[in-house]
């Protein structure tokens, strides 16, 4: 298992102590909610979290969106399961449709 990180040691200590440094865009952490369930959020927003109550039950490190999306919501890039019909929305109801003049 890979060291954690200073930002993660920080995050779980008590009293949470704010490091110096702001942690890189691709680090994220696992939150757990006061309820149990668990979500990956940005590492820094782990104050705001923290102050929710919420507590930091690990870290992940994600470097690309495609990266996020397969960690997050797996299966998400799959085709829809058989016998679902996929279209494309042709119009917004109640919005009037702007057809260009007769010439």
């Amino acid at each position: 298992m890979p060291e954690a990180s200073p930002f993660l040691t920080a995050a779980q200590a008590d009293p949470y102590v704010a490091p110096q440094a702001t942690p890189p865009g691709n680090l994220f952490f696992v939150y757990q909610r006061l309820d149990g369930d668990t979500f990956l959020g940005s590492a820094a927003q782990a104050e705001g979290y923290l102050r929710l109550g919420f507590k930091v039950t690990g870290e992940e490190t994600v470097d690309d969106t495609d990266s996020f999306r397969a960690l997050v919501s797996p299966g998400s890039d799959e085709p829809p399961a058989s016998g679902v019909e996929h279209s494309e929305a042709t119009a917004t109801p109640g919005v009037k449709v702007n057809t260009p003049p007769a010439a």
